[in-house]
């Protein structure tokens, strides 16, 4: 059975790194409950679309990324 999700377009902060990208949540829930969702099931967080922001203003386009959870200092959700 699949679970409807949406994609939303969130800032996350690393420590040395920026991200921009997409994250898919179940259909309805908090940004928040997802993530506490995620890192049960596991200690990756996979990103869509992102664009990494290097120190110095250098920016790298991914299709895909796994971001480590634990490693994530903040993450905001882009209303656009």
């Amino acid at each position: 059975m699949r679970v409807a999700k949406e994609k939303v377009k969130v800032w996350i902060y690393l420590r040395n790194y920026r991200l921009k990208g997409f994250i898919h949540i179940m259909q309805g829930s908090r940004l928040t409950d997802s993530l506490t969702a995620q890192s049960k099931k596991s200690d990756f967080l996979p990103v869509t679309d992102c664009e990494i922001h290097f120190p110095g203003g250098q920016t790298k386009k991914v299709e895909f990324l796994l971001v480590q959870i634990s490693s994530i200092v903040m993450i905001h959700q882009e209303k656009e």
